[in-house]
């Protein structure tokens, strides 16, 4: 799969809306989600992004 800069702002774009989001989703069944704990979530999300995007990336350099 390929994983390219655009592509990694289109999901960076797109998970930010989702996770703040996801408070008001959960706020329906009374569960209630710290502004910290989403602000981690997103961290770690953005964390993963760069990761495989670094790894897919990194790979590709050194096989070429």
């Amino acid at each position: 799969m390929k994983l390219t800069r655009g592509g990694v702002l289109v999901l960076v774009g797109i998970s930010v809306p989702i996770v703040l989001e996801l408070r008001t989703f959960l706020g329906f069944f009374d569960i209630e989600l710290p502004l910290i704990a989403v602000a981690v979530l997103e961290l770690l999300f953005l964390v993963g992004v760069a990761v495989a995007y670094d790894r897919l990336n990194g790979s590709r350099s050194a096989g070429s």
